[in-house]
């Protein structure tokens, strides 16, 4: 690891220690004169992300982009894999969602990601990003996969649910909103200090898709943390009409994106659901089958009119 890090100046290395990461294989770096740096290995070599971080930073976004090899790459191969080294944005992830005055912080997620998707609406001239196709990719991928694995969820259920929301999905899809968006909003990509926003994380999913996805997923996660706990589940509408709140104030959500709310959370679950299932990963899965037909059950308290 020393030995990679030689490939950018930033002098004597003092510490490098893992990161916790849903992905792994991200190292905190510490030099010995006291600054700290992030290395990730890259899944691939994605050659647009130093011009869309660069780009996403000039408008004022705080974005840590990658820096430069001392050869002039913004990336460096070692055994075959990809790393990049990126500067240590300040601030801390919020991991309490519920207590104290959780609904100004579901806010302030609100307004961050409003003001992420500002900035990203200049930057949507760059190219080589993907389209989401969110109503395909439950029907032709999600719901396949559940009806598959029906002995660990139960798939009628599942299926009939998306049923009842999948014809007002493709109606209201075509007017939904698009730009570039995160793909991953959920609170752990995001920075704060003494309630400021000071930085977003984990660009790697960044897509063409409904801006209503980002809220709705940001939401949905914060759904999928207190799950087991009742309490937090009572309280998390009244957390999400907050987030929708906050964004609102710089993202005005329009009439179909008020209705597509609900169709968006369950979609979700159903794109978790079918990625756990994939990945063995069965008691996830039951999980966010419990919690998609708690949204079913629910729908009305989680109107975001």
């Amino acid at each position: 690891m020393e030995e990679l890090l030689k490939s950018w100046d930033i002098g004597n290395v003092n510490a490098i220690e893992p990161i916790s990461s849903y992905w792994g294989k991200t190292s905190l770096v510490k030099t010995v004169d006291n600054r700290c740096f992030i290395l990730k290995e890259k899944p691939d070599l994605m050659e647009q992300e130093f011009d869309f971080l660069s780009s996403l930073s000039k408008v004022g976004a705080p974005v840590a982009v990658p820096i430069r090899t001392v050869e002039g790459a913004w990336h460096t191969l070692s055994e075959g894999k990809v790393f990049c080294l990126y500067p240590k944005l300040p601030g801390k992830v919020i991991t309490e969602h519920y207590a104290g005055n959780a609904a100004a912080r579901a806010e302030a997620f609100g307004r961050a990601i409003g003001f992420l998707h500002t900035c990203l609406r200049k930057c949507d001239n760059l190219s080589g990003f993907r389209e989401m196709k969110l109503v395909e990719q439950v029907q032709e991928w999600a719901i396949p996969c559940i009806r598959k694995n029906g002995t660990v969820v139960d798939g009628d259920m599942i299926e009939g649910i998306w049923r009842e929301v999948e014809q007002e999905m493709v109606s209201l899809c075509g007017d939904l909103p698009k730009q570039l968006i995160h793909r991953d909003p959920n609170p752990s990509n995001m920075l704060f200090d003494k309630g400021k926003l000071t930085g977003f994380v984990d660009f790697d999913m960044v897509l063409r898709g409904p801006r209503i996805f980002d809220v709705c997923y940001c939401g949905t996660s914060i759904l999928v943390g207190g799950f087991q706990d009742s309490a937090k589940v009572q309280k998390w509408p009244g957390l999400f009409r907050s987030l929708v709140r906050g964004y609102q104030e710089l993202c005005p959500l329009t009439s179909s994106e008020h209705l597509a709310a609900y169709g968006t959370l369950a979609a979700i679950q159903l794109l978790f659901m079918a990625f756990s299932l994939e990945t063995q990963a069965e008691d996830a899965a039951r999980c966010n089958a419990s919690v998609l037909s708690w949204l079913s059950a629910n729908r009305e308290l989680v109107s975001v009119w």
